[in-house]
């Protein structure tokens, strides 16, 4: 998403109208360290396939950033 820009930053926020998935945002923000899929699933008490779903979606939409280790 770039900065300043209207149209991601609706697109961003409204991928957050879906429960599970702003769940999962306030989840990983509130770690201030990455965090696994393993880990938020766990954490939430959700299948790692849902997991991994809302996760994408949030990095699509630009309200996450994914890394690899």
């Amino acid at each position: 998403m770039e900065p300043g820009n209207l149209d991601d930053q609706i697109v961003g926020v409204a991928s957050l109208a879906e429960p599970q998935r702003r769940r999962l945002y306030r989840f990983v923000v509130s770690r201030h360290r990455p965090v696994s899929k393993d880990e938020a699933a766990s954490a939430l008490g959700l299948a790692r396939s849902v997991v991994t779903f809302h996760l994408d979606r949030l990095v699509a939409d630009g309200m996450l950033a994914v890394g690899y280790r």
